[in-house]
């Protein structure tokens, strides 16, 4: 057997902080928008709230497995722990895994295999709105009163309060694994079968205890709730396949059926007044479950079920010609009858020109390949109650002169019958090179992706009832992505030092072709901060420009404006030239999409030593700091708000202070570069030369330091530039992104 031991431990912290007005700078800012607000400006506290909610925090990972094989059985047992404490309090990620992988051959022809993992897991959760808290929480306010109580915190209340009285946690077990048959048949055909399964039992318990902070941070009855959510799915796949090589021709062909199934069903429980706080007496009787609050369905994330037909097939001729040919139809129950089966074909070509007869005069190539291929893939990632229009349960109505409480049910979100298939239409053409017997090498492809009938939750209007969650989603939108992709790399040798050098690069240009069926105006689709239309990126933001600040009254008469600008306001312009500023003069202000994304990577060796780095960045593409723009009541403000306009020449890119209104809706001014450079990972490691490690019976041993997410260059000034949201249309909104950490880890792999 061949036993192999692997251990890390990390740390890790918060990698960038946010720039946001102390004490002192906020109290200035809130003087000038309200006079009188502080007297004694030197003598405000200045909590910095970020050092107080971050902390560094610790990541352990160890593996340890068993492997080897004989002529009739290969195995591999696995188990693993990995333990991450989160850097903000009561975060945390605990997780035991056991993987075990055998392979039985019962005869020559026969053979029988499984690939178990079990991995029980337990995690505690944070307060949920913790960035967004810390990002909005005046500085002028102690964490605690003199008599040791929680401060109140207007507006978003006192967060390391909410830390403390809120308890989360989940404890989950999940099973994934799959069993296979091969049969061997007429020397050239192989049937395989394999069944696949997997069981996710999560149980989610929250608990908070009687606590007063302020009017709006409170909890007048301690309140338990728990959620059993059990997941269950399986995929059953059989498919023969022939392989057969007569000369120079080689034939590979697949033909197959898949089904697979997803079930699932949530159970939730709450009540109030629980006897005690200690976590031993978190359970539920009959005096003080909530019945109303009590309920049980299916998790409509996890319900549906596919079959599909699949054929494949290779062939070549003298390796210098490939041709490759796939079929796929597969039928999802999330869409109706009519819509449900779809079908996938692809074709791809290659051509080894570096094995013609007339390249062999031809020195220093190694590789010359030119290939092209096409398309098509389906998505249907959307949960199986999109169709329906559903019913809410559980209203209670008042009726008649007794005020008799009776249960009743209203119309609830309305469904989408239509909704069918989203298709990905892909080209590429691509070439390969390698020089030198392949030291040095090239990859150039040219692709083009349109994504036809894009599944989108699109927000309806109020009169088409909907309740408070007016998404439907429509296959809304034609988008097309096309560029180039490069990826380059150069190894060599200098002496004893053995190096690869590596780059990669593409680029992205997106353009919506057409919108459709949104349920309102089909000319567009708007976001919260954007408007997609054709000719213009998914997402593309949208708002007024502006152009300095109305420095004097003359010039506020001489501009057009709006009726609520006062002098060392924002300048909008009137981009349509019609003499006034509403909602007619928005125009395009980027797109949240990268047009450009590129990599390097170095890997050297040397005696033993062994360094590897990689960095990562992007740009073209535009972040809209949504978190600075809602601003219902007197929240902190970034530092770039302290350099505001104060009369005259002042400033002519930071309007006097506001704590809302017109300075604050979506504009330029939130909208900021997205382009990045990220040191991703730099790692050291020793390999312990063999002669020394046989002394301790070992077959290899190394160690290493690692750094990961080490630095970010960019002029984004929220926590990572790299913003992500589930909707296209809502992309690249920093909303209160959660901050990447930067990480330090040594770690050692031995096998014996």
């Amino acid at each position: 057997p061949t036993i192999n031991v692997t251990a890390e431990y990390s740390i890790q912290q918060l990698g960038k902080k946010i720039e946001l007005l102390n004490g002192p700078q906020f109290a200035t800012i809130v003087n000038e928008i309200r006079p009188g607000s502080y007297n004694n400006i030197d003598l405000v506290p200045n909590t910095d709230w970020q050092d107080l909610i971050f902390r560094t925090a610790p990541i352990q990972n160890y593996q340890a497995s068993v492997s080897g094989s004989t002529s009739k059985i290969q195995y591999y047992v696995g188990l693993g722990y990995f333990n991450q404490s989160g850097i903000i309090p009561k975060s945390s990620y605990e997780r035991v895994s056991l993987k075990l992988n055998n392979t039985y051959n019962l005869t020559k022809n026969i053979k029988l295999g499984n690939n178990l993992t079990f991995t029980p897991r337990r995690q505690q959760n944070t307060h949920d709105n913790a960035v967004f808290v810390v990002y909005r929480a005046q500085p002028v306010i102690p964490v605690h009163q003199p008599d040791g109580s929680y401060s109140e915190v207007p507006g978003v209340g006192n967060v390391l309060a909410d830390i403390e009285y809120r308890n989360s946690y989940e404890n989950s077990y999940r099973a994934v694994g799959n069993f296979y048959g091969e049969v061997t048949f007429l020397k050239d055909f192989v049937f395989k079968t394999s069944y696949g399964i997997d069981l996710d039992n999560i149980r989610n318990k929250s608990f908070t205890p009687v606590f007063y902070v302020s009017p709006q941070q409170q909890n007048s009855f301690s309140r338990l709730s728990k959620d059993f959510n059990n997941i269950f799915s399986w995929l059953w796949e059989n498919t023969i396949s022939y392989r057969k090589e007569i000369g120079m021709h080689r034939v590979d062909l697949v033909g197959g059926y898949t089904a697979q199934e997803s079930s699932s069903e949530l159970l939730h429980l709450e009540g109030l007044n629980i006897i005690r706080d200690q976590e031993d007496f978190w359970y539920f009787d009959q005096n003080n479950i909530s019945p109303g609050s009590t309920r049980d369905e299916v998790d409509k994330e996890n319900n549906y079920s596919m079959i599909s037909y699949l054929f494949r097939a290779n062939y070549s001729f003298d390796n210098r010609y490939l041709f490759t040919a796939t079929f796929r139809r597969d039928g999802s129950s999330k869409f109706n009858k009519d819509n449900r089966f779809s079908d996938f074909p692809s074709f791809a070509v290659g051509w080894n020109i570096i094995n013609e007869g007339f390249m062999g005069s031809v020195t220093g190539l190694s590789n010359l390949k030119l290939r092209a291929s096409w398309g098509i893939i389906g998505n249907e990632k959307v949960n199986y109650l999109q169709i329906y229009s559903l019913v809410d349960n559980g209203i209670n109505a008042v009726f008649g002169q007794n005020g008799v409480m009776l249960p009743g049910n209203t119309y609830g979100k309305s469904g989408n019958p239509d909704l069918r298939w989203e298709n990905t239409y892909q080209t590429d053409i691509g070439l390969e090179l390698g020089f030198f017997e392949d030291k040095v090498t090239a990859e150039l492809d040219y692709y083009r992706k349109q994504t036809k009938d894009i599944l989108i939750g699109l927000q309806v209007p109020g009169y088409l009832g909907n309740g408070s969650d007016a998404r439907i989603t429509y296959n809304a939108a034609d988008v097309l992505n096309r560029g180039f992709e490069l990826n380059l790399a150069w190894s060599g040798k200098i002496g004893d030092f053995d190096y690869r050098l590596g780059a990669n690069g593409t680029t992205l240009h997106n353009e919506t072709l057409k919108v459709s069926g949104s349920g309102g105006d089909d000319d567009y689709l708007p976001g919260i901060a954007s408007k997609t239309e054709p000719g213009y990126p998914i997402g593309s933001f949208y708002g007024y420009q502006t152009d300095g600040i109305f420095q004097d009254a003359t010039e506020l008469a001489d501009y057009p404006h709006r009726s609520d600008a006062e002098v060392g306001f924002l300048r909008y312009v009137d981009t349509n030239t019609d003499g006034t500023i509403n909602g007619d003069d928005r125009v395009h202000l980027g797109s949240p999409i990268p047009t450009y994304l590129y990599g390097f990577n170095l890997n050297g060796s040397f005696k033993g030593f062994n360094l590897s780095i990689d960095l990562q960045g992007q740009g073209g593409n535009k972040i809209f700091n949504y978190k600075e723009t809602v601003r219902p009541d007197l929240y902190n403000f970034e530092q770039h708000v302290f350099d505001r306009w104060t009369g005259a020449g002042t400033s002519d890119t930071e309007p006097k202070p506001t704590y809302g209104g017109y300075n604050w809706i979506n504009s330029d001014r939130f909208i900021y570069d997205g382009a990045f450079i990220r040191l991703r990972s730099v790692t050291l490691g020793y390999t312990v030369p063999e002669n020394l490690s046989r002394v301790f019976r070992m077959k290899t041993a190394q160690v290493y330091v690692r750094g990961t997410n080490l630095m970010t260059l960019t002029k984004f000034p929220g926590y990572s530039p790299e913003v992500r949201n589930d909707n296209p249309i809502d992309n690249g909104l920093d909303r209160g992104v959660y901050p990447i950490a930067s990480v330090y880890s040594v770690g050692l792999n031995i096998s014996f």
